[in-house]
């Protein structure tokens, strides 16, 4: 029995901390995804371990204080999107009265045809702005509707799941489809202007996960977040970016955009508001975000009903209160981590 908790410890020791190693290869990626499946496996480990006390030789207090070592590593991980930790994003007053922007995010599936039911779910919520990825043809004939309500629209329908289609109801002052790494891989990029007539700059990304079938390297997927990230960090004007990122929370490339983007994270202090898979609840990760300047103040998060997508649809309403930015504290990045994010940017993508 403590044979096999000591090789089971040791494995589980070696998958939490081999996503510490700097490689774009996807296995070292992939294996920072799953951190809370993994804190649950461990809590049962040490479980098994107490039950098993005392320990008899140097190779089970080894393996039990390694096991140790990665749950209280996980749990440092983790932390930031528990109801226990200090909101990063504060709260909107309840007689808030500033502008508010309410944006709809959402991965469709591609071969997902509920047209109806995504519909519906943004007609329910009457957001201002609509960004939606993985959209094809037959997508953008579908969300035609939308024009009525959203007269500002760009639709870059693709029939390789990177497809996406943006509406807004509020005026744009301008707006693009930009390829930052390859050319099939599109993102947006579109500056609006609220009630009040204050520009904000939009980015809707949906990057290249680093699993076999699709890139076996993060390398592009940390290249395009790494680019938005320095862009936001020159701009002088409000900015928020959303979209499915392909990245888990807690990973160090997430860590990185935010300390380089100077953006907030409203799930910080609020939970972990994992969007996929919307078909297995032991298997959900937090991949779809919207993270902004500290001009805004959280209104509302929610995540939305299943769709018949295997992401959930996120609606997110900020208020716009920069006079108030001073109270909120961005994530900064330092010297080193500002350098890693440059040669993450030009980086030369494997083919």
């Amino acid at each position: 029995m403590t044979a096999v908790l000591s090789s089971i410890s040791l494995l589980m020791f070696a998958t939490v901390f081999i996503s510490r190693a700097k490689n774009d290869y996807w296995i070292f990626r992939i294996m920072e995804y799953p951190r809370l499946q993994k804190l649950f496996l461990a809590s049962v480990l040490i479980v098994a371990w107490l039950i098993t006390f005392p320990l008899e030789n140097a190779t089970e207090y080894i393996s039990f204080g390694l096991l140790i070592v990665a749950t209280i590593y996980l749990v440092y991980k983790i932390y930031p999107y528990t109801l226990f930790c200090k909101k990063e994003m504060l709260a909107a007053a309840p007689d808030n009265a500033a502008p508010t922007l309410k944006v709809f995010t959402a991965n469709v599936l591609q071969d997902n045809e509920d047209y109806e039911r995504m519909l519906e779910q943004i007609r329910a919520e009457n957001p201002d702005i609509v960004f939606l990825v993985e959209t094809n043809k037959q997508w953008c004939k579908a969300m035609e509707v939308l024009k009525k309500d959203y007269p500002h629209c760009i639709e870059q329908p693709l029939e390789n799941t990177y497809g996406l289609l943006f509406y807004s109801r509020l005026p744009v002052d301008n707006m693009k489809i930009n390829f930052l790494v390859k050319e099939d891989i599109p993102s947006l990029e579109a500056t609006i202007l609220l009630k009040d007539g204050q520009k904000v700059l939009l980015f809707g990304l949906h990057p290249e996960p680093p699993v076999p079938g699709e890139n076996l390297y993060a390398t592009a997927k940390d290249k395009e977040l790494m680019k938005v990230a320095l862009k936001v960090k020159e701009c002088k004007c409000p900015c928020i970016v959303f979209g499915d990122l392909n990245d888990v929370a807690w990973s160090h490339t997430t860590e990185l955009f935010r300390k380089t983007s100077r953006l907030l994270d409203p799930r910080i202090g609020r939970g972990f508001y994992a969007t996929f898979s919307a078909h297995n609840r032991l298997l959900r990760f937090p991949l779809d975000y919207i993270f902004c300047s500290d001009h805004f103040r959280l209104a509302e998060m929610k995540r939305m009903p299943k769709n018949g997508s295997d992401h959930f649809a996120t609606s997110v309403t900020l208020a716009f209160v920069p006079q108030k930015k001073q109270e909120q504290e961005a994530p900064q990045a330092d010297t080193e981590e500002l350098q890693e994010a440059k040669e993450k940017a030009v980086k030369l993508v494997p083919s």
